[in-house]
């Protein structure tokens, strides 16, 4: 049975209270692509980190470029959905996977954490238990940041139904001492709550659409193999060691993969969840067989293609054997719930933590990403302390809210990286720069 179509409601649009009309060219959800695409916000997502910085020398991926292959990915599974079970929307998925990092701020993971500990700091006296996290922003940009082309109204006036499949944890911070998991991952914060509340007007707890699950697997899938991908060509993360042709595995291969799995077992450990080390020896064995690198990446034609083709392989090992579980005559919205391979998504979190090993852990890495989160940490102190440093959109939002450490907030987690940078060397008069440059708007 075919499922029934996106109702009104999923196609209203927030703020300007109207509803999306087919004028014939673009459907609702093409607009939601289309106004993502024309933002400020998603331009300056290729000054942000992926994993590392920006400006990094070499072809890393930027947090834009990501953000670009997970809605490529995730068109393409829900295209292959929609002809299997009739939905999900292919544009309703692409417009999730642009918009989901959109919120986050310059210098990637560092840049969030200097951010979440500054406010936590600032906001201790008063006992306000808000502060700010990547995903939370998302929705604050979309909902309220963003401008489009209406007067008088804020955000990019996406359609409810688009909105809700970019919100990945659909709750208010948690005190620590209540849940530990949603004090660290939350989705939206109390300055919001109106529109999350019209967002998700008639949803149940917290579930979250079968789009959501869709771009947060695409999400996944595209950490694990592209960001692998980069830091295997620039030597970073040693595949060949790892993963060798079968037959050829030797006691370098022995000793690197005792290195790695002693590193995912205490991080599990710290973070109080299980891990078998057994059963990740197997995975290990078994994404050999897909990967199967000979050598450190070498930098010829011949080489390229042999890290192209594998990840090709790893992305169609991921996505070519996920099944919707559909109740009902929906496979929309709260109506599906999308089944992956339990080998599968553990084999994606293995790969995942190749990159926390290999490079964000990686213990040269720990000076910058001390200057990283000094950068972020003291623009938002500065701008915080002195609200009259920041850009007349800033000013135009303290006024309407009043509050100067949400706005200052929102001011550092627009910049880009240079932005950020040059800023601090402006108001640490470390690099004063000129009266033309034009680092403050």
């Amino acid at each position: 049975m075919r499922p029934a179509k996106y109702t009104d409601e999923d196609l209203e649009q927030h703020s300007l209270g109207r509803r999306v009309s087919d004028d014939g060219q673009r459907s609702g959800f093409e607009h939601d692509v289309d106004r993502i695409l024309y933002s400020t916000q998603w331009r300056a997502l290729a000054g942000k980190s992926q994993v590392v910085a920006s400006g990094e020398l070499g072809a890393y991926h930027t947090r834009l470029t990501h953000s670009m292959k997970v809605a490529q990915l995730g068109r393409r599974m829900a295209e292959r959905l929609e002809r299997q079970y009739g939905g999900p929307n292919p544009a309703l998925v692409e417009a999730a996977c642009m918009a989901h990092d959109i919120g986050h701020p310059p210098f990637g993971h560092a840049g969030e954490t200097a951010l979440r500990r500054t406010m936590d700091e600032l906001r201790f006296a008063d006992g306000v238990l808000d502060s700010f996290e990547g995903n939370a922003q998302t929705l604050r940009v979309l909902t309220f940041l963003a401008a489009h082309k209406y007067p008088g109204h804020r955000g990019l006036h996406l359609t409810r139904a688009c909105l809700d499949a970019s919100t990945k944890y659909p709750w208010e911070r948690t005190p620590l001492d209540q849940d530990p998991a949603r004090h660290l991952k939350w989705g939206v914060y109390v300055a919001d709550r109106e529109a999350f509340a019209w967002v998700r007007a008639g949803c149940r707890g917290t579930d979250v659409p079968v789009e959501e699950q869709v771009m947060d697997w695409a999400d996944d899938v595209t950490y694990a193999c592209h960001d692998v991908e980069d830091f295997y060509r620039t030597g970073l993360i040693p595949l060949a060691s790892l993963f060798p042709p079968p037959g050829t595995a030797g006691g370098e291969t022995e000793r690197e993969t005792r290195r790695f799995l002693d590193y995912v077992q205490h991080k599990r450990e710290r973070e109080g969840t299980e891990f078998d080390r057994g059963a990740a020896r197997d995975l290990m064995a078994d994404i050999g067989k897909r990967l199967a690198v000979p050598a450190p990446y070498s930098g010829s034609h011949e080489d390229a293609v042999a890290v192209n083709r594998r990840t090709a392989d790893l992305i169609a090992y991921f996505t070519r054997g996920i099944e919707l579980e559909v109740g009902g005559t929906a496979a929309i919205r709260y109506g599906a719930r999308l089944i992956i391979p339990q080998e599968r998504r553990a084999a994606c979190d293995l790969l995942k933590e190749l990159v926390w090993a290999y490079v964000i852990d990686r213990p040269a890495l720990a000076t910058q990403q001390h200057g990283k989160r000094r950068i972020v940490s003291e623009l938002l102190r500065w701008s915080h302390e002195s609200p009259e440093l920041l850009p007349p959109d800033r000013a135009d939002e303290l006024q309407l809210h009043g509050d100067p450490l949400r706005v200052a907030a929102d001011h550092v987690a627009s910049l880009t990286e240079d932005h950020a940078i040059a800023l601090h060397q402006r108001l640490s008069g470390t690099g004063l720069g000129s009266v033309n440059d034009n680092v403050w708007s």
